[in-house]
């Protein structure tokens, strides 16, 4: 039909046409590169395509919570957003924010995601709409809640070891249970299925235990100086009301409730104290009976 026109056309003299050109010619789309260049040639510019949502052509999609992250939003005295980084079915990586309350949200929790952009969180278009989306809960049957549960056990068998001046099985005993404090955590990090919030307790609260113990008697012993067993004691008492502190400060800025506190699925903060001098510490006092060493030297170096 087009050509008809064009032939049409072309015998009454509007225009000369010394070969007739295919009708696809004249329906192909035009890119134009400036302004001029489509005066030049006539029609509208071609659209520049639109970034792809990571969720195009589904609804909704599911995912897995890789982060747990916390964003300001742009209006000034507002209270902090939560949000997480998801990656979805199809392998793309985006941020949700969670609308709402009630969503304990961590990391490897299944979630459920749909479009909805949020006007104060600059780029963020996702929402979660479904937390823990048929998750088992964390089970407390793991490798590494074994190591601690043995850890805790060995601390009365240590102290009796030590009242009763049994150094060289006292000194091979903690040694095995310092090496499972390394062994359980690496456990936890390297297989995400050994991962439990039960374990994020236990696991604290053992080396606590272990310390403490350690310290009470071989100061009952006059091995250690007994205020160097009430820094070390005091200290730990202050990080954990410390934690406590921090932790009921920032579960209010997230509009939580008080029992929102004591549900350790939620981490908003997180102090890793260091162990290894206290370990270095109890080890040399232990070798000192043994090998006989001047243990002033190891408490100047620790110091």
């Amino acid at each position: 039909m087009l050509s008809m026109l064009v032939h049409t056309f072309q015998n009454r003299g509007v225009f000369t046409m010394t070969k007739l050109m295919p009708a696809s010619v004249f329906v192909s789309t035009i890119r134009f590169k400036t302004l001029y260049d489509m005066h030049l040639r006539g029609g509208p510019p071609a659209r520049r395509p639109q970034p792809k949502s990571p969720i195009s052509g589904h609804p909704q999609m599911r995912g897995v919570v890789l982060k747990v992250l916390i964003k300001k939003p742009k209006k000034p005295n507002s209270a902090n957003r939560k949000c997480v980084l998801v990656r979805l079915t199809n392998g793309k990586e985006t941020v949700a924010w969670i609308p709402g309350e009630g969503h304990n949200l961590q990391e490897h929790s299944q979630v459920l995601v749909e479009g909805g952009r949020k006007p104060d969180l600059i780029g963020v278009k996702i929402r979660v709409i479904r937390g823990k989306l048929d998750c088992a809960p964390d089970s407390p049957y793991t490798v590494p809640n074994l190591l601690s549960i043995c850890r805790i056990a060995a601390s009365p068998v240590l102290v009796h070891l030590i009242i009763n001046g049994h150094f060289s099985y006292t000194l091979s005993l903690f040694t095995v249970a310092a090496t499972t404090d390394i062994l359980d955590g690496y456990i936890a990090r390297r297989f995400p299925t050994q991962r439990s919030t039960f374990g994020s307790i236990i696991d604290p609260v053992a080396d606590k235990i272990l310390v403490a113990s350690m310290f009470l008697s071989l100061t009952y012993c006059q091995m250690i100086p007994a205020l160097l067993t009430i820094v070390v004691i005091a200290r730990d008492v202050c990080l954990i009301t410390t934690g406590l502190y921090l932790r009921l400060s920032t579960m209010r800025s997230f509009d939580q409730s008080l029992g929102s506190v004591f549900h350790f699925s939620t981490q908003t903060v997180k102090i890793t104290p260091t162990i290894l001098s206290k370990f270095a510490l109890v080890t040399a006092t232990l070798i000192k009976p043994i090998g006989n060493y001047d243990l002033q030297t190891t408490l100047n170096i620790l110091r």
